[in-house]
C-alpha cells in the first residue's frame, strides 16, 4: 500500500488529528497563553475544522498556529501531502512538479516548498555575531531578471539585465545567508538588513 494512501493524506479532519498528535502530545495547548487542556473544540456549522476555544483567555486557536501551515489558506492535507513528497524526492522536487501534483497553483507550490524548506533548516537559530565576531556582507549578480531590459547594450553583457543578491557571512561560524535586493543603493541595503535582523534575529 503506498505511503500516500494514509487518511491524512486525503482528508483534512484525519489531517488536523495527524498533526494535533504530533504538536500537541501531552495535551491540547493553547498558544495565546500557553493553558494545557483547558479548551474544548468549537462546533458551530460555520467554524472551520479544527478550532478550540480557551477558556483561560477566551482566544479560538487552530494547531496551525506558530507553524508553518499559519495563515495558510492550503488545505492541511494537501501540505502534508507536498512535505512528504519533499522529503521522499531523492533528487528533490520542483515548484512546478508540487504545482502538477497537488494541484494548486505555481505560486502556491512556490510557496509552500519554500516554507517547508525553512522548517528543515539547521536547528542552530543563534543570531549572525552573537559571539561579538564579525559579519561581512557583500552583494553581487546571478542569473537573467526578465524584468530589467538593458539599453544600449549587447545581450549577455553588463550586469544590469541580473538579479542582485545581497549575501550575510559570520566570520565566526562560517554561517551565510542571501536574499534578492531591489538594487544596491546604501538605503535599500540598509533598508533590508534591518528588516533581515528584526526577522531573523540577526545581531
Amino acid at each position: 500500500m503506498s505511503m500516500l494512501s494514509a487518511p491524512h493524506f486525503h482528508d483534512e479532519q484525519a489531517a488536523y488529528e495527524f498533526v494535533e498528535a504530533r504538536v500537541w502530545p501531552q495535551g491540547r495547548v493553547c498558544p495565546h497563553c500557553g493553558v494545557v487542556d483547558r479548551s474544548a473544540p468549537l462546533k458551530g456549522k460555520s467554524t472551520r475544522i479544527g478550532t478550540y476555544k480557551c477558556y483561560a483567555c477566551r482566544k479560538p486557536f487552530t494547531v496551525k498556529v506558530g507553524t508553518i501551515f499559519e495563515a495558510s489558506h492550503v488545505k492541511l492535507h494537501l501540505w502534508l501531502q507536498a512535505i512528504a513528497l519533499i522529503c521522499t524526492s531523492k533528487k528533490g522536487i520542483s515548484a512546478n512538479q508540487l504545482h502538477r501534483t497537488l494541484g494548486v497553483t505555481l505560486k502556491t507550490a512556490w510557496f509552500m516548498g519554500h516554507r517547508i524548506r525553512e522548517a528543515m533548516a539547521d536547528g542552530d537559530l543563534s543570531p549572525f555575531g552573537g559571539n561579538g565576531g564579525a559579519v561581512e556582507a557583500d552583494e553581487t549578480f546571478i542569473g537573467h531578471d526578465k524584468s530589467v531590459k538593458p539599453k544600449g547594450q549587447k545581450k549577455g553583457r553588463g550586469y544590469a539585465h541580473k538579479h542582485k543578491v545581497l549575501a550575510l557571512v559570520d566570520r565566526e561560524t562560517g554561517r551565510a545567508r542571501s536574499m534578492v535586493v531591489d538594487d544596491l543603493k546604501v538605503s535599500t541595503l540598509g533598508h533590508t538588513l534591518i528588516k533581515v535582523f528584526e526577522r531573523r534575529g540577526v545581531a
